[in-house]
């Protein structure tokens, strides 16, 4: 019979002094997961929603993020998400501009809006929890792009919980509430 070890928990300040990587992980309740590179549809879809949102936005204030940029959800039990896209704005209330967003302390930026690629391992159970650590830290908005189904679901997180406000297939335009000027054609996303 063999004895099971339970992982030494992660705390926030060793968090802090973890080399900087581009390999993609996240901390929950303190336990590292390293996470497996995307695959190209993943990256492709990824690098076409930056390209449709930079272009349809020219003069959103605020910045648009590709991953890996740490989200921390709670210091204790540390718990860090990284998601694929995330969007940033210059508001009342938040970061007024550029200075402030990058003075802002590693992983403290809390997006106004965040994209998440699912993989097709992803499960409703880690899903769900995915959006509520999101919704639990402000977070207004998420989309979720599924490459196999081709639609992008958009949700508003608030304090109530989450509400859908579109779920968007081939051929639909997506529209934001977070960005009310940005269309993006899945056609043109999903070609």
């Amino acid at each position: 019979m063999s004895a099971q070890t339970t992982p030494k928990l992660l705390t926030y300040d060793e968090w802090l002094r973890l080399p900087e990587t581009n390999q993609p992980c996240e901390v929950i309740d303190g336990v590292l997961r390293v996470l497996p590179a995307p695959g190209y549809i993943h990256q492709q879809l990824v690098c076409r929603l930056l390209l449709l949102m930079e272009q349809h936005v020219p003069e959103m204030r605020g910045e648009i993020l590709p991953s890996p940029m740490d989200v921390i959800i709670s210091r204790s039990p540390l718990r860090v998400r990284q998601p694929d896209i995330m969007v940033a704005l210059y508001r009342e209330g938040s970061y007024q501009n550029e200075q402030e967003l990058m003075a802002a302390p590693h992983g403290e930026v809390v997006p106004d809006l965040v994209v998440e690629i699912l993989s097709p391992g992803e499960t409703r159970t880690s899903l769900s929890a995915k959006i509520e650590d999101y919704r639990h830290v402000g977070v207004r908005e998420i989309w979720l792009v599924s490459p196999e189904a081709e639609t992008v679901e958009v949700l508003r997180l608030n304090q109530r919980g989450v509400e859908r406000i579109g779920l968007y297939g081939k051929g639909d335009t997506v529209r934001s509430e977070v960005l009310p000027d940005l269309q993006i054609d899945t056609s043109r996303l999903f070609a």
